[in-house]
């Protein structure tokens, strides 16, 4: 059981804004090509319903996906389209980076311009490997045609989630956001999801707030865009407004490289946060023997406790398997607590 007097406690240790970011540009798509890069992306192409009673087809044709003048377009139509036996009234698009690219934590954005009118349901998001909800959803932008005026994020994790409506969620409001292009972001570590919109942010989603196992999001996930028509979250259909389209300028993936913590005008400790079998600790002060570091999993267990009047050390952590854990540093009368992961 997680240790709820632990989680307050570690609350109250962190020092905000201890890690300065450093974003470098990872990864990227900006669709300057003429067809869709199939080493980034694989095109949906079905019907089911997707879980969410929605109503198009997903089809690869460039009348429904179309990459052209460093856009990615994704078209909504009313048509009728049949596969076999099967008819659909709606077509549209979906691609996915399964398998291909995926991330953990980062900076992830994409610069976007909406479709009109009721039913469209636009989607960025990504998705952890597994099954759902366990492996972590995390909506980055969720957008409803017929509410022209707000945006939505929504995350989904194992008790969390849109099978139960318990999942986490933040309404935007946001007067006329289909009528141009906005960037929609999220700033992702193993502690929080901060999400944004054209740099602005608006909500935070912190792993302080679950137990670990609804924090799924310590894993790779992978992206995905679509533009859903009708279902649960996209409501009745006006079929006077097609055709409709998502478009796609970029989608762009940072990583902070800035591996230690930077604020040494503040004495801060200088703390790795990534580490295979060494963790290596700047104090920034000398001759302190409170210079103390106390290493726990996720559920408070103290795995390594030491104290060193030494200003530099390197902790032998070969024994801990691939992971997240808690690392609390105390140096002189400073305690500062966050989460770090071996790689």
């Amino acid at each position: 059981m997680y240790m709820k007097g632990f989680l307050l406690l570690l609350i109250t240790l962190i020092v905000g804004s201890a890690q300065a970011q450093n974003w470098q540009l990872a990864w990227s798509d900006e669709f300057d090509g003429t067809t869709l890069n199939l080493d980034n992306w694989t095109p949906v192409n079905a019907g089911t319903g997707f879980g969410n009673r929605e109503l198009q087809y997903y089809s690869s044709r460039p009348d429904n996906l179309l990459v052209a003048n460093g856009l990615l377009t994704i078209t909504a139509r009313l048509e009728a389209y049949q596969v076999g036996t099967a008819s659909w009234k709606y077509t549209s698009a979906k691609i996915s980076s399964s398998g291909k690219k995926d991330f953990t934590y980062g900076k992830i954005e994409a610069r976007i311009k909406l479709p009109h009118g009721a039913g469209t349901w636009p989607a960025f998001w990504t998705l952890g490997y597994g099954s759902w909800p366990s492996c972590g959803e995390n909506d980055i932008l969720e957008y409803v045609g017929s509410k022209p005026d707000e945006f939505q994020s929504n995350v989904h994790t194992k008790d969390y989630n849109g099978s139960n409506g318990k999942n986490f969620h933040m309404v935007k409001p946001f007067p006329n956001v289909a009528d141009t292009f906005h960037v929609f972001s999220i700033e992702w570590d193993s502690m929080r999801i901060k999400y944004f919109v054209d740099g602005n942010q608006y909500w935070t989603f912190s792993s302080l707030s679950v137990t670990p196992i609804n924090y799924p999001f310590n894993n790779p996930n992978y992206l995905i865009l679509n533009l859903a028509i009708g279902g649960t979250m996209g409501g009745v259909v006006d079929d006077g407004i097609f055709p409709q389209q998502l478009v796609i300028d970029y989608v762009r993936v940072y990583k902070n490289v800035a591996s230690v913590n930077k604020e040494v005008s503040n004495n801060q400790p200088l703390l790795q946060t990534e580490f295979s079998d060494k963790l290596s600790i700047d104090f920034s002060e000398t001759n302190l023997a409170s210079n103390r570091v106390t290493l726990l999993d996720l559920t408070g267990k103290v795995l390594l406790d030491e104290t060193t009047e030494e200003r530099k050390l390197n902790v032998d952590t070969h024994f801990l398997n691939k992971g997240i854990y808690l690392v609390r540093l105390k140096t002189g009368n400073k305690i500062i607590s966050q989460k770090i992961r071996k790689i």
